[in-house]
């Protein structure tokens, strides 16, 4: 009798581990999908402020031409800058969630 309570409390044990690890992997792929969802949004707006910039560009004439030319460039800059910072939190997130997990 001593060992089958043993092995319930075993198994209920696991059962609550595994409880805890599911609802961490939903937390993390909630905040992995959410991260995916603001990079894909943040690379829709740069493309529309680019694309808005060399319309203009197109219209212009002499210096504001120039003016103009190099923003495109400078806006992508930007957003590689913020795709990089993003990904860098994500994967902080990443190893913070594994940790957690190791506990």
């Amino acid at each position: 009798m001593l060992k089958a309570e043993h092995a319930q409390a075993r198994a209920e044990r696991k059962a609550k581990l595994q409880a805890r690890i599911d609802a961490l992997n939903a937390k993390l792929q909630e905040k992995l999908d959410q991260a995916k969802q603001r990079s894909e949004q943040i690379k829709g707006e740069t493309e529309a402020k680019v694309q808005a910039l060399q319309k203009r560009a197109a219209k212009a004439q002499g210096d504001a031409r120039q003016a103009f030319g190099c923003a495109p460039a400078k806006i992508r800059g930007e957003y590689e800058e913020r795709s990089r910072r993003l990904k860098g939190l994500a994967a902080e997130q990443l190893r913070k969630a594994a940790a957690q997990l190791e506990k």
